[in-house]
């Protein structure tokens, strides 16, 4: 395996484990090697837009392009991909109508190309919002090309006639510059670069299903469109705030029931239920490849309680080990015993964030610390405190 190859495949390794700053290392370390690659400039695409770098997504999505287009054999639909990346970079940019462009030529070459009818009917709907056609980034390009055109001279214009004394024009509006109309073109056609909001999602699965948290206050029903597809998942979101959120997840590491799946809009969040096509097989990522992949426990306790990642980089951990831990020791008190089972039967009950304050607080503590407070524990790392007059190991 070459350098460039050995980059490649920790890149797409580090971005499976939804690690997009390593995965942005190792693309960019690749294409310093070996600029000619253009699967090497679409990965890095979606990593930058996965990073919410949009015009750095959308820079690399004209470079795969152009390679592509450059390669009178390369393969159409590869050329269909990075035209749909070219697109969905478009649209993040509120460029909807160099995004328009890219997804027809797109859907000309390969129609069927998956989540291409998604982001065609995203685009339409935001492009009929526009008030007039709006100058795409190519034409916008074209049309500050110099151009040379033959007048005939101007007549020598008359002198102004003097401003009258009573309307005096002042220093400050006598100052002001005016500007030119190829200056106000350039502007308008200028795409604009939203604020980037950083909106955390979390996923955990039991045997049936792998429940997606996205974290979005007072989101309103008819402002969120979810689309799922039997290996891809899109989250549109028009916030609160007024920006807009996306979430592409595609491919999906396994194969869904988009019909058995649902989801639901609350006051803290988002919730999405993404039935398992392979019963109690344990997904080790939600997206990529998934070389982690295992089984489920197939006891009826391990059924009911799910298996919990935090952002999917660790892998998923399970709250069942401390059933485990208490079954493991015949030796302790049965105080002890009954105290693990309370505290397991708690985190069953819980709802997520209860969970999640209950496995944050007794894995950075190393078991010395169990919390149901979210709003607590999740502003900082919950410190080890080991009973009075023992000492924690290192």
């Amino acid at each position: 395996m070459s350098a460039v190859q050995d980059l490649f495949a920790q890149g797409s390794h580090a971005f499976t484990d939804e690690d997009y700053e390593l995965a942005l290392d190792f693309y960019s370390q690749a294409i310093t090697l070996n600029s000619s690659h253009p699967e090497i400039f679409l990965k890095r695409s979606t990593t930058y837009q996965k990073l919410g770098k949009d015009q750095e997504a959308y820079d690399d999505a004209i470079k795969a392009l152009a390679l592509v287009q450059e390669n009178p054999s390369a393969d159409k639909d590869f050329e269909a991909k990075a035209l749909l990346r070219k697109g969905v970079a478009a649209f993040h940019l509120q460029d909807y109508a160099t995004a328009k462009a890219a997804l027809e030529t797109c859907h000309t070459i390969n129609p069927e190309l998956r989540t291409l009818s998604q982001w065609m009917r995203k685009v339409d709907q935001e492009y009929a919002k526009l008030p007039k056609p709006a100058v795409t980034t190519e034409a916008a390009t074209a049309s500050t090309a110099p151009t040379t055109t033959l007048t005939p001279a101007p007549a020598a214009p008359a002198a102004p006639a003097p401003a009258p004394a009573s309307a005096p024009v002042s220093e400050e509006s006598s100052a002001a510059p005016i500007a030119s109309p190829a200056a106000i073109a350039a502007a308008a056609a200028q795409p604009t670069t939203p604020s980037v909001h950083r909106v955390r999602h979390e996923w955990y699965q039991n045997d049936s299903f792998v429940t997606i948290s996205v974290f979005i206050k007072n989101a309103k029903k008819d402002n969120v469109d979810i689309q799922i597809t039997e290996r891809a998942l899109s989250v549109s979101v028009k916030m609160p705030t007024g920006s807009d959120y996306s979430l592409e997840l595609e491919p999906l590491s396994h194969a869904i029931d988009p019909a058995e799946s649902q989801f639901e809009v609350l006051s803290t969040k988002i919730e999405i239920r993404l039935k398992k096509q392979r019963i109690a097989v344990k997904w080790g990522a939600l997206e990529g490849e998934d070389v982690h992949a295992g089984s489920m426990a197939t006891t009826a306790s391990a059924a009911a309680t799910p298996s919990y990642p935090s952002s999917s980089r660790r892998g998923p951990k399970d709250w069942d080990a401390l059933d485990r831990e208490a079954a493991k020791d015949e030796d302790k008190a049965e105080g002890d015993k009954a105290l693990n089972q309370l505290f397991s039967q708690i985190y069953k009950d819980a709802d997520d964030d209860t969970k999640r304050a209950m496995m944050k607080s007794f894995t950075e503590s190393n078991g010395t610390c169990l919390s149901t407070n979210w709003g607590e524990v999740s502003k900082g790392t919950v410190e080890t405190r080991p009973p009075e007059g023992m000492i924690a190991k290192k």
